[in-house]
């Protein structure tokens, strides 16, 4: 994904998924710990949210607490992003000071499944409250890993393209149409950079989080290929489809210059397109709400194809629970049982610009107001039907998908070849992949 420096999340995360398969340790908080004391449970929830998303979940979790007295849920970030909680979930984990309920990535679901400290919610799924077919399938089968549910659906969404009207209209240049083609798109960024004003055309994180593979497997996808062999024992990303991928964008790196290569931890490829300085943006409706406030006069359009193929890359996340007790994790299913519902649901919609988790939301009075909210929103609710899902939903992707960032950023940074880095991250990838239980 990015290139791993010595402080990377990235290269932290590696040694600590492992602790995530094998978190035993006594140091961490016993099973019964939370089950002792009257009063109201007290409940920790890290969201790893920012700015709006972050101001938005305190303001449904103040809410939950007024009508809730007998539970009292205490919001923080836990010193995290969305992309660096698992190592600092982790760690907590081995310091017993892991919260009761955080927002995590649903690639992550198999290393967290085989955690003794994240429990099985099976039980609880049938209650009517919760309404657990209302959520989409995919939703579904990311909470579900081997027949154990981890979490409740936190976030349903899917890789676009966000443009600048004004740039493309500088440039002469059309809004891409739905059929367009990653020619197409290569083209348009071409025409979209100006190198005298330091405009491009579009842009690729290479500093260590899962922005950088993520967005590769689309390209990998529609060229026919596939992240993982089918019984998922070993590399398949350095097959010809993956270096034909990955050969595009290092063509328009270092050839067209028309690709911002952000080796910023801190990802500014979004503050660029917000300052009005990328004409292209691979993101998702995510971003909407800070790109509404810089007032960018933007468009949304489906992922480019590949011979009419459009598929993309899904992403569907979760609220894992965490085991703090028996009398804990009941408080932690009925707060998630509220936060997910329709009308809960819509709420944080409407503040941050996410899409739809349960089916039945679409029919809220208050839904036509959100995609009125949000200009083309609904290209990306309808782009779920080319989504596939993220990825192979194994303990050990988040190191597979290490390798291959450092891949990616080797060749936008001109230090290797297409074939010969995705070749090294598949050697390591099958040695990972041969040990058993890591």
């Amino acid at each position: 994904m990015r290139e791993l420096t010595e402080g990377s999340p990235l290269k932290n995360l590696m040694p600590i998924v492992a602790a995530v398969l094998l978190a035993t340790t006594a140091a961490a908080c016993s099973s019964g710990d939370g089950d002792s004391g009257g009063g109201p449970v007290e409940l920790t929830l890290w969201h790893g949210q920012d700015d709006l998303a972050a101001k938005s979940m305190e303001k449904l979790v103040d809410s939950f607490n007024k009508s809730h007295p007998g539970i009292k849920v205490k919001t923080d970030s836990g010193g995290a992003t969305a992309d660096t909680m698992l190592p600092k979930v982790t760690a907590a984990f081995a310091a017993g000071t892991f919260p009761d309920v955080a927002y995590m990535y649903g690639s992550w679901g198999a290393a967290l499944a085989r955690s003794p400290k994240v429990p099985n919610l099976k039980k609880y799924i049938g209650e009517s409250d919760l309404n657990w077919d209302d959520f989409w399938p995919n939703s579904r089968a990311t909470a579900t890993v081997n027949g154990k549910v981890i979490g409740f659906p936190s976030a349903a969404d899917d890789l676009t393209v966000l443009y600048n009207k004004k740039l493309l209209a500088d440039a002469g240049l059309k809004p891409p149409s739905p059929t367009w083609s990653w020619n197409d798109f290569r083209e348009m960024a071409r025409k979209l950079t100006n190198a005298k004003d330091k405009t491009y055309g579009t842009t690729w994180a290479v500093s260590g989080g899962e922005e950088t593979t993520w967005l590769l497997w689309p390209l990998l996808w529609q060229h026919g290929g596939s992240i993982l062999s089918k019984d998922e024992k070993k590399a398949a990303f350095n097959s010809p489809a993956g270096v034909q991928a990955l050969t595009l964008v290092q063509q328009m790196t270092l050839q067209d210059k028309s690709v911002y290569v952000d080796t910023s931890p801190a990802e500014k490829g979004q503050k660029l397109f917000e300052s009005g300085r990328l004409g292209m943006f691979l993101a998702g409706p995510w971003v909407l709400p800070d790109v509404q406030a810089a007032k960018v006069d933007y468009g949304i359009a489906p992922m480019p194809g590949t011979n009419g193929d459009h598929q993309t890359v899904s992403g569907m996340d979760n609220w894992a629970v965490f085991d703090h007790g028996s009398r804990r994790v009941k408080a932690a299913v009925e707060f998630l049982t509220w936060l997910t519902k329709p009308e809960q649901q819509l709420v944080w919609m409407t503040d941050t610009g996410s899409l739809p988790t349960r089916k039945s939301i679409t029919s809220l009075p208050g839904y036509k107001e959100y995609v009125k909210k949000y200009p083309g929103v609904d290209v990306v609710t309808e782009n779920l039907a080319n989504a596939k899902q993220i990825r192979p939903v194994i303990s050990k992707y988040p190191r597979v998908s290490g390798f291959v960032a450092q891949a990616i950023a080797a060749a936008l940074l001109g230090k290797s070849d297409p074939q010969s880095a995705l070749n090294d991250a598949a050697n390591k990838s099958d040695a990972l992949l041969k040990v058993p239980g890591q």
